[in-house]
């Protein structure tokens, strides 16, 4: 049984050696794809004894990591970003691997968030980081997620969180947060374009509205991110696209609700007899209520 830890970089020398000092004990090889770094990233890996290669940039996460996975050697193959680290007890994965049926072809991971709760609240969430490469290929322009090579969702199990686990640091810095979800959007929306121009499938056009809409939040566009998720919403027929839609477009509510409501009180306290604030403020809310009318 051998595994291949598995990544795509560009311009992450600051928290790549500790990315890769931690997937290393897992892991029986380390293979890096560089889309175009101009800091040292591909000499940090290299230093971490890691295979590095390169390949342009073709705005799309998928086609970068399927280039990354044709060079892996592993029967598994591990999928992290360099912003994660892993963690847990390496003894135990090869006899987990081991142990899975040969109808099994991906294992969910624990991720979490040591920046805090993510737009849905949540400190951690399972997401498909192992696989078997000969049967599971990336499909997504953005937001990429694991496909079977025969089409369809890979047979999937979840791999106990103290065999292994990542935590995912994110952007510490704003500006960078910032220009990630700008990045982000401009991608989902080819992708949305590619799936339309096409004629698609309703559930996959959904599911590239969802990715839409996170990333309009993330960049700080909550009324684009209502259309997208409205589009999400209507397209999905039910399922986890659905549900992912409808629980962002509640919360989205409830926070605008929240935040109109405290200008008004503001408004009463601040000026009590004066009634235009009040109406302003009353304005505001109605125009933020008709988004998801």
């Amino acid at each position: 049984m051998r595994v291949s830890g598995c990544l795509i970089v560009r311009d992450c020398e600051a928290v790549l050696a500790d990315c890769l000092a931690s997937v290393r004990p897992f892991v029986d090889e380390l293979v890096v794809l560089d889309t175009g770094s101009v800091d040292g990233t591909a000499a940090v890996a290299s230093a971490a004894g890691a295979r590095v290669y390169f390949a342009d940039w073709a705005d799309d996460f998928a086609t970068a990591r399927n280039a990354a996975l044709d060079h892996c050697t592993g029967n598994w193959v591990l999928s992290i970003d360099a912003d994660e680290v892993a963690a847990g007890v390496p003894a135990w994965l090869p006899s987990m691997l081991s142990a899975c049926g040969a109808e099994l072809e991906a294992l969910s991971l624990l991720v979490r968030h040591a920046e805090g709760p993510d737009a849905r609240g949540l400190a951690g969430h399972r997401e498909v980081k192992l696989f078997r490469p000969d049967r599971v290929r990336w499909a997504g322009r953005v937001h990429e997620r694991p496909v079977r090579l025969s089409g369809g969702e890979p047979a999937i199990a979840r791999l106990p969180e103290q065999t292994l686990h990542l935590v995912h640091a994110g952007y510490a810095d704003p500006a960078q947060a910032r220009l990630k979800a700008e990045r982000n959007v401009r991608l989902c929306r080819l992708q949305l374009d590619d799936l339309l121009r096409r004629l698609a499938e309703p559930e996959e056009i959904a599911r590239a509205a969802l990715d839409l809409g996170r990333s309009e939040l993330a960049a700080g566009r909550p009324e684009q991110a209502v259309i997208a998720l409205r589009l999400a919403r209507d397209g999905a027929v039910g399922g986890r696209t659905w549900s992912w839609a409808t629980d962002f477009l509640v919360r989205l509510a409830i926070e605008l609700i929240n935040c109109t409501t405290s200008v008004m009180l503001s408004a009463i306290c601040d000026r009590p007899t004066t009634l235009e604030f009040v109406v302003v403020a009353w304005v505001a809310a109605s125009r933020t209520l008709a988004w998801f009318a």
